[in-house]
């Protein structure tokens, strides 16, 4: 099976987008974002695709000039009609992957809007999905958090799909080769001030050295199956939640009753949920954290505080637990 057929056919399988949509690639110029562009260009008339391309500049690298102008160039052949957004230069840095991060993401935002698009394109491969699943067991995760990847999510209101999601790293190469593609190599990704890049370049080579040759689909394995056993649980935290949650604007408030009789496992994907609601994300509570509120659940008086990261607060009241900002 060819490239193009095999994500077609996860596209479908996983019923990413329908047929007619208009999509936002993102494209940073690397391989895997160039490479899914010719894939959408080839599958665009197949599914009755309208497509913009996007890139954002962050004007942090020497070279980064060069890849915007590898991505207009890209668009230029295939005809696809593009946006370009850029950082204004603040600070000298340096900046984190979480920022720069969020500086992609407000740009994508904007653009979705300005286009119209019903989701964004991203290219992130099998290998990424590994990386994400070591990175967040090196850090401390959950079963949220060891989904890795997710195929298809919403992120700050809008929808964001990940075709390539099951697609190698040597796929994308090969893919590239056989089809001319050019593309740019991002210097940084050689760099070990991040942590992603250790991981790629120093920790997931040792493991498949000493420990285990196929580490990639083990980890991408153990995303995919714990992202099943996390909507089953979901799904059972979920039971009676209507008469039990009141969710308001800046405020969520749980019946103490309805938390207490919940399997630990429960009570955490309800209080995760809470903090989701509230700020849009789940990526900066912690496990201490959430122990702090099962220790205000089961040991604290009526009326006691425990504070959450961006500026979310528990309180304790006689029939509620209440989650507010």
């Amino acid at each position: 099976m060819d490239l193009k057929d095999k994500v077609s056919g996860f596209i479908r399988s996983q019923h990413l987008l329908a047929p007619g949509s208009t999509l936002l690639l993102g494209v940073s110029g690397g391989a895997d974002s160039v490479v899914m562009a010719d894939l959408f260009n080839r599958l665009r008339h197949d599914l009755s695709l309208s497509l913009h391309i996007a890139h954002f500049n962050h004007k942090l690298r020497k070279t980064s000039g060069r890849d915007q102008t590898c991505v207009e160039a890209l668009a230029k052949r295939l005809n696809i009609p593009h946006i370009v957004g850029c950082r204004k230069p603040k600070g000298r840095g340096p900046f984190s992957e979480d920022q720069c991060r969020q500086w992609r993401f407000e740009f994508f935002v904007k653009s979705i809007k300005q286009v119209q698009a019903d989701a964004l394109v991203l290219a992130h491969t099998r290998n990424d999905l590994a990386e994400t699943v070591l990175m967040r067991i090196i850090r401390g995760s959950g079963m949220y958090g060891l989904r890795g990847i997710l195929p298809k999510r919403r992120i700050m209101g809008m929808d964001v799909i990940r075709p390539l999601i099951t697609t190698t790293r040597a796929e994308v190469e090969t893919y590239a080769h056989r089809q001319n593609l050019k593309f740019c190599t991002d210097e940084s990704n050689t760099e070990n001030r991040f942590l992603r890049n250790k991981i790629r370049l120093q920790l997931l080579p040792l493991l498949a050295r000493n420990y285990n040759p196929n580490i990639v689909s083990t980890l991408a394995d153990l995303a995919n199956t714990t992202t099943e056993d996390y909507e089953f649980l979901k799904t059972a935290a979920f039971k009676g939640v209507k008469e039990s949650v009141v969710i308001s604007k800046g405020k969520v408030k749980i019946r103490f009753n309805f938390l207490q009789e919940k399997p630990p496992a429960v009570r955490r994907l309800l209080l995760r949920y809470a903090f989701e609601q509230l700020t849009g994300g789940m990526q900066q509570i912690t496990l201490a954290n959430i122990k702090e509120a099962e220790d205000l659940l089961e040991y604290r008086p009526v009326g006691a505080r425990v504070h959450w990261p961006q500026s979310v607060n528990l309180k304790r009241s006689n029939r509620y637990l209440e989650i507010y900002l």
